[in-house]
C-alpha cells in the first residue's frame, strides 16, 4: 500500500508527504509532445505514470519574510538550511544556477510573482526516495513546496494546479525535462498523462488487477543530461535517419504500446503487460540507444533484467525514467514474485 498523501495540520505546522513516480510506459513523450506547438506533425505523447511506496517528508509553516528550506537526503546527509528572500529577482537568479536549491527557487519564484503569499519555513526530515533515479525526487519536492504555499495560503489550487506551479519552477532552471516528472502529485492514483504542446490531460487509469512491481536502483551511473540532449537533438524536425526513429519511437510507436497497456491494464492481464514492457524496452534500445549510444546502451541494466533468477518471479521488465543505468522495474507474479524478487 502506497502512503496516503498527506496533507494535516499539527501543533507544529502543516505534515505533507509527496510520493515519488514511476513512468511504466512514454518515457520521453512528454517533452516531445510538447514541440508540437512549433511542429504540429509530430504526434501527441502519452505516459502511463504511478506512484511510488517512497517519497519526501516535510512539515511547513508560514513565515513572514522569508522561504527557509531544509532537506534530509535518502542517506540522512541534512542540507540546508537556505534562507531565501521573496524579491522575485533574488528567487530567479537561484533558479538558474541549476543547483540543488534551484527547482525549489523556481517553484517560489512563481509563487511570490502570481499570488499574494509571504513566506514559509518547510523542513523535508525525512526522505525515502533515491535521488537521480528516475523516480521525480525533484520533482516529489516541487511539488511539496507547490502545495506548502496552496494550503497554508488557502489558494484554493487544484492537483492539476499545484503540479503546473512544480513544473514552471523547474522550466526556470537549465533541466530540459518534460512535464510527466510532476504526475507524483496524483500520489497513488495510477494516470495517463496526453501531451499536446503546452496543454496536459490527466485521466485516472482503471486497473483490473492488483499489480505487484519492484523498483531496483542500479548503483550505477547515468547522465540525464546528455540523455535529454541527445534524444532532443533531432527535434522539432528530424535530419537524419537516426533523429527520425526517435521520432517514431517517442511518437505512434508509444501510443501504440501505451493504448495496448492500458488494456492490459483495466482488463488485469499482467502477463500481457509485461510481455509489452519487454517490447518496449527493446524498441527504447534500438531507436533511443542509436541516438545516445553512450548513456542507452545499459549494460547494467540489461544484465539486471536478464538475471536468471529473477525470471520464474517476473512477467517483464523494462527501464525507468529517462533510461540508461539508473534505475529499473519489475512487474512481478503476485506478491510472492514480489517479495522473491526483493529478496535477490
Amino acid at each position: 500500500m502506497l502512503p496516503e498523501e498527506e496533507s494535516g495540520d499539527s501543533c507544529d505546522g502543516l505534515d505533507l508527504f509527496v510520493s515519488g513516480r514511476v513512468c511504466l510506459f512514454g518515457e520521453h513523450s512528454d517533452w516531445a509532445g510538447g514541440f508540437r506547438g512549433v511542429n504540429p506533425s509530430i504526434p501527441v505523447g502519452r505516459t502511463i505514470v504511478v506512484g511510488t511506496n517512497e517519497g519526501v517528508y516535510a512539515r511547513a509553516k508560514p513565515h513572514p519574510s522569508e522561504i527557509i528550506l531544509t532537506s534530509t537526503l535518502e542517506n540522512g546527509e541534512i542540507l540546508g538550511p537556505i534562507h531565501m528572500t521573496l524579491h522575485p529577482a533574488d528567487l530567479l537568479k537561484e533558479a538558474q544556477k541549476g543547483e540543488f536549491w534551484s527547482y525549489a527557487a523556481g517553484v517560489a519564484y512563481y509563487m511570490v510573482t502570481m499570488f499574494d503569499v509571504r513566506g514559509l519555513e518547510l523542513d523535508n526530515y525525512r526522505t525515502t526516495l533515491p535521488i537521480s533515479k528516475g523516480l521525480s525526487s525533484s520533482a516529489a519536492f516541487s511539488v511539496m513546496l507547490a502545495r506548502a504555499f496552496n494550503q497554508i495560503y488557502q489558494l484554493k489550487l487544484s492537483t492539476r494546479g499545484e503540479m503546473e506551479y512544480a513544473y514552471l519552477g523547474e522550466i526556470l532552471t537549465p533541466s530540459k525535462c518534460g512535464r510527466m516528472d510532476q504526475a507524483c502529485a496524483y500520489g497513488a492514483v495510477p494516470v495517463v498523462l496526453t501531451y499536446d504542446g503546452d496543454q496536459l490531460e490527466v485521466e485516472s487509469l482503471s486497473v483490473g488487477e492488483e499489480v505487484h512491481l519492484v523498483i531496483a536502483d542500479l548503483k550505477a551511473a547515468k547522465d540525464t543530461v546528455i540523455i535529454l540532449q541527445e534524444l532532443q537533438a533531432g527535434y522539432p524536425v528530424a535530419s537524419s535517419s537516426v533523429e527520425e526513429g526517435v521520432h517514431h519511437l517517442l511518437g505512434e510507436l508509444n501510443l501504440g504500446l501505451t493504448e495496448r497497456a492500458r488494456m492490459h491494464l483495466a482488463q488485469g492481464d499482467l502477463p500481457s503487460l509485461g510481455a509489452l514492457m519487454r517490447e518496449a524496452q527493446d524498441h527504447f534500445d534500438t531507436l533511443g540507444g542509436a541516438a545516445c549510444p553512450s548513456q542507452l546502451i545499459a549494460p547494467v541494466l540489461h544484465k539486471v533484467m536478464r538475471h536468471p533468477k529473477l525470471q520464474a518471479h517476473i512477467w517483464g521488465c523494462k527501464g525507468v525514467g529517462s533510461q540508461g543505468d539508473g534505475t529499473a522495474q519489475f512487474l512481478c507474479i503476485g506478491s510472492a514474485g514480489q517479495s522473491a524478487g526483493c529478496g535477490i
